[in-house]
């Protein structure tokens, strides 16, 4: 079983950046038909005070922080360490790539194909749940077997909260 580990708190919890781990950074495997894959997964998150909701109503006092994604890193890796794809979002980072985007791994291009390994393939911002659902439909076994309902509850409380459309 693995568990989501957090970085280290210092201070006051809002307005900084804080890291969270799946698997304190290990590869997660799972087994798929006659394979395996690995998943390796971190988002970057802040607490942010507001007094207004998305929607510009009052909040009441257990509404008023909340979390806000400021990146991630979510990468699916086959058995013989090769990445099959990655999303990523880093505006903060190094790169001067700053939108949400895939990376697909040399395991899964043709040498000839049109899309190469650097390439950064625009996407919407991927959350934990739709990484999760790929995963399903790629042949790992869901824990739950009602899957859909749960990554269809948590992704519908992100979206209630979410900023950004």
């Amino acid at each position: 079983m693995s568990q989501w580990v957090c970085s280290p708190v210092k201070g006051q919890p809002v307005g900084e950046i804080h890291t969270v781990l799946l698997n304190r950074g290990d590869p997660v495997g799972f087994k798929i038909p006659d394979d395996k894959i690995y998943l390796e997964a971190s988002i970057k998150f802040t607490v942010v005070r507001q007094e207004r909701d998305v929607h510009g109503q009052p909040v009441g006092s257990s509404d008023r922080f909340k979390v806000s994604t400021r990146g991630y890193m979510y990468s699916v890796i086959s058995s013989d360490d090769e990445e099959q794809i990655a999303w990523h979002w880093h505006p903060d980072g190094a790169s001067d790539v700053e939108f949400p985007h895939a990376h697909i791994g040399t395991a899964a291009l043709n040498p000839h194909g049109l899309l190469k390994k650097k390439d950064h393939i625009r996407t919407g911002r991927m959350t934990f749940e739709n990484v999760v659902f790929n995963m399903i439909q790629w042949g790992v076994t869901p824990r739950n077997l009602n899957f859909e309902e749960i990554l269809e509850v948590n992704q519908a409380a992100f979206d209630k909260w979410k900023s950004w459309s």
